[in-house]
């Protein structure tokens, strides 16, 4: 099974059991991504079973590279849809936590006030 465990423009990092070892796949997939007009740098950890790439998100996007990954036999049983789930729900939650952050700004500064009056 695949995961994509972080993205965000210009850099994506997927774990799958593809990378776990030093793996023809593992190695395909490297080449191929390199190739890419864009990617800017590749790296496999196999410790990790990971592969992260850092590239051009004007030239390229997700799609582009989950494509070469399932062409490479890289990817596994990982859902487009369930990537997009994933980082909407990691946008979610660093809104939320941003508004508790500033609920508790607001809430400093009235208490600070509060105690000067």
């Amino acid at each position: 099974m695949s995961q994509c465990s972080h993205h965000v423009p210009g850099h994506i990092r997927v774990q799958s059991k593809a990378f776990s070892c030093r793996s023809e796949k593992a190695r395909a997939a490297q080449i191929r991504l390199h190739a890419l007009t864009g990617v800017r740098q590749v790296r496999v950890n196999p410790h990790a079973g990971s592969v992260t790439v850092h590239y051009d998100s004007a030239l390229l996007n997700q799609s582009d590279l989950f494509a070469v990954l399932e062409q490479c036999g890289s990817l596994g049983a990982i859902s487009r849809s369930d990537a997009i789930s994933r980082m909407a729900g990691e946008l979610f939650g660093k809104a939320r936590v941003g508004a508790v952050m500033q609920k508790a700004v607001e809430q400093s500064a009235r208490t600070f006030v509060g105690a000067l009056i």
